[in-house]
């Protein structure tokens, strides 16, 4: 052992930096508090773009999901054959998809979670005992299935000269957009485009 070296080695020199440690320590919980909060400001002012676009894909996958499990899609027995259906998102499908209709989804599988509605708007809420899932302008979405199993659902917009008539999908999805209309397709949400 030499001189220079002793029993204690201080490796962070606490005893002359003790005040920039404790800094250090309140920093990073200060840190840990405010992070979560920060991050939280920062998703809010890009949340009227991301939530409906968000939505659209979280039902398009649980739907995908539940026809998988199920071998059709979450509407009744009535609806499962035939020409293709066209609904709002509003029960028994959503009580289906998210695990809380015995006779749709015998093995009571959650397919999604959806977020809670602020003033019937932007989520889940409940119109008397039918769930309704609404975008962030009050209406429920529209929602297109594949019932008949062609690969092919009639395209919502319409066969104009710049859109097809058919699109090969098994499920559409869309919301009418700020002005509450779906026939105005300028502002509609829309599964199957990226605008």
């Amino acid at each position: 052992m030499s001189e220079t070296t002793t029993r204690y080695h201080d490796p962070l020199n606490l005893k002359k930096n003790g005040c920039l440690w404790i800094l250090v320590i309140v920093g990073t919980i200060a840190g840990v508090i405010i992070l979560p909060w920060g991050i939280q400001i920062i998703f809010n002012r890009g949340h009227k773009k991301l939530l409906p676009q968000t939505i659209l894909k979280a039902i398009h996958y649980a739907v995908l999901s539940y026809e998988t499990d199920y071998n059709h899609f979450p509407v009744p027995a009535s609806d499962r054959h035939g020409p293709d259906v066209s609904l709002r998102s509003r029960d028994p499908m959503l009580s289906a998809l998210m695990g809380e209709d015995a006779a749709l989804n015998p093995g009571g599988i959650k397919f999604i979670d959806f977020p809670s509605a602020k003033n019937r708007k932007d989520g889940l809420w409940q119109d008397g005992a039918e769930w309704v899932l609404s975008d962030r302008w009050g209406e429920p979405y529209y929602i297109v299935l594949d019932t008949n199993k062609d690969g092919r659902i009639a395209n919502p917009e319409g066969g104009s000269e710049n859109q097809p008539a058919m699109l090969q999908a098994e499920v559409l999805i869309y919301s009418s957009g700020p002005d509450r209309d779906p026939k105005t397709w300028h502002d509609n949400v829309c599964s199957w485009r990226s605008r």
